[in-house]
């Protein structure tokens, strides 16, 4: 109902292929603006759960719980739920509000503001716990909640990412991707806009930001990037958000997807900590296109074959070295990886998932 419009057209691409699954999808208007690859016959538009008949379905899986909890809770009580989970510390451990993140994000204080003291979102988030399951897309974030203690017992592993391309881009220039928003909220962005300046490839590199940027300032230093970068570097960013079907056009292009990842981040003022409590889509970027991630080595290594910086030395480094010759190699031990998620594996351990759902 709220966001993730990229995580339901997977949803859809791996359903739609279910021989024993009968599906649909309920959204509002905000998320289905954003819908590209899901057939209208699909869909229905909604602006209430609590109004909306589920009679005619075994089990429902809500793809993100962040607000409105109180419109959930007939659901929750009436049908067999698996409610996504993707901020642990806000939604299943209940960690309270930071006060350096009110300070940190004071252009939302007063949307913030509304949610805790009209939409009560401190007290109310705790009827998620009324889902019959919860569910993660990642091991990690799997990992986090068996070591707490809590809520193990009904968490489980939803592995949504599969290897849907593995080609390598047969391109004289190396196709760098730092896919989704351009924002420092969750990515070194500023990293980037530091080093780029400073490096001297060997290799022809395009870097191509593929997202929307942040703010106005992050879009005039990209602007101002493209000047003030070696001869060898060419750069393209965006102004607005991508649809689904162009965003993944383009990472389909790219040799290397480049996730400068921030360990600490933040939800509703909440803190989490990427990797361990919350998850980054650069993840599931990586596995479907089949590519190869550049991530800080404090992000978890994921079950996938990656590269990880240390420091922006480092990263300097890797950068100016890169070649044609040294990716082609480097592919070849990412292909056990692309073979173990091929889509039939993923789909059917899911369509298992599912169904087991429906029985409980």
């Amino acid at each position: 109902m709220e966001t993730h419009s990229a995580l339901l057209e997977q949803w859809y691409l791996l359903v739609k292929e279910m021989d024993q699954i009968g599906f649909h999808f309920f959204v509002s208007q905000k998320v289905f603006d954003k819908l590209t690859a899901i057939p209208l016959e699909y869909i229905t538009v909604i602006s209430s759960v609590s109004t909306t008949d589920f009679s005619n379905y075994e089990a429902v899986v809500i793809n993100t719980l962040h607000r409105n909890f109180d419109d959930y809770q007939k659901l929750l009580v009436q049908k067999q739920v698996l409610c996504l989970v993707h901020n642990l510390n806000f939604s299943l451990f209940f960690k309270g509000i930071t006060v350096g993140n009110i300070l940190k994000e004071k252009e939302q204080l007063t949307y913030f503001l509304k949610l805790y003291f009209k939409e009560k979102v401190a007290s109310k988030r705790k009827l998620i716990l009324g889902a019959k399951r919860f569910g993660v897309i990642s091991q990690s974030a799997l990992q986090t909640i068996t070591s707490e203690g809590r809520y193990a017992h009904k968490s489980q592993l939803l592995q949504m990412n599969y290897c849907q391309n593995f080609e390598f881009p047969f391109d004289e220039t190396i196709q760098i991707v730092m896919p989704g928003n351009v924002s420092n909220k969750r990515k070194d962005v500023d990293l980037l806009f530091a080093i780029l300046p400073k490096l001297n490839p060997k290799s022809k590199i395009h870097f191509t930001f593929l997202g929307k940027p942040e703010n106005e300032t992050v879009l005039t230093q990209l602007e101002q990037l493209k000047d003030n970068c070696h001869a060898n570097i060419a750069i393209t960013h965006y102004h607005q958000f991508i649809p689904w079907q162009e965003y993944s056009k383009v990472i389909a292009q790219a040799h290397l997807l480049l996730c400068p990842i921030k360990q600490n981040t933040s939800f509703y003022w909440v803190d989490e900590v990427y990797g361990t409590t919350k998850v980054s889509g650069a993840e599931a970027d990586c596995v479907y296109n089949g590519k190869i991630g550049i991530f800080p080595s404090s992000y978890p290594k994921m079950d996938w074959y990656n590269w990880q910086y240390q420091s922006e030395d480092d990263l300097i480094q890797l950068l100016n070295t890169v070649s044609i010759e040294m990716l082609q190699k480097e592919y070849e031990k990412l292909k056990p990886f692309a073979e173990k998620y091929t889509f039939e594996k993923v789909k059917n351990e899911l369509e298992k998932q599912l169904l087991k759902l429906t029985e409980n």
